[in-house]
C-alpha cells in the first residue's frame, strides 16, 4: 500500500495542518510499533480537554483500507462543564476531520498506484 509509511503520512498531516491553519502541537506522527516499513504512520492526537490516549491508524479489512480512531481506555472518569464539553466536541470534530482527510488521501494514493500500474 502506497500510504503505509511514516514519511507519507507525516507529509499528509503537515498538508492538513497547513491548509487549515491548525496548531500542529496536538498531532504527532510516529512509526507504528517503532519499526519502519509497511506498518508505520501512527497519528497521535492530543485532546485538549481529555487525557485519553487517542490515535488514528490505517487498518486493512477485507482488502479495504480504512483509517480508524482509537481511544485507549481510561483508568478514571472525568467531569466537564458545558464549556468543557463544547471544547471536547471541537476536539472530536477536528479529529474526525483529520481522519476523513487521511482516508481521502489514502483513496487517492491507491487510485494513483492503480493507474500507474496499468
Amino acid at each position: 500500500m502506497p500510504y503505509r509509511n511514516q514519511a507519507t503520512v507525516a507529509a499528509w498531516v503537515r498538508d492538513y495542518l497547513d491548509d487549515r491553519r491548525v496548531d500542529p502541537s496536538f498531532v504527532s506522527v510516529l512509526e507504528k510499533d517503532f519499526t519502519p516499513g509497511p506498518e508505520s504512520g501512527l497519528v497521535v492526537v492530543a485532546l485538549s480537554n481529555a487525557s485519553t490516549v487517542t490515535y488514528i491508524q490505517p487498518i486493512v479489512t477485507d482488502g479495504q483500507a480504512r483509517w480508524m480512531v482509537t481511544f485507549e481506555p481510561r483508568t478514571e472518569g472525568f467531569d466537564l462543564d458545558a464549556a468543557g464539553v463544547a471544547r471536547l466536541s471541537a476536539d472530536l470534530s477536528a479529529l474526525a476531520d483529520l481522519c476523513g482527510y487521511l482516508q481521502e488521501r489514502t483513496e487517492q494514493a491507491i487510485a494513483d498506484a492503480s493507474t500507474a500500474a496499468v
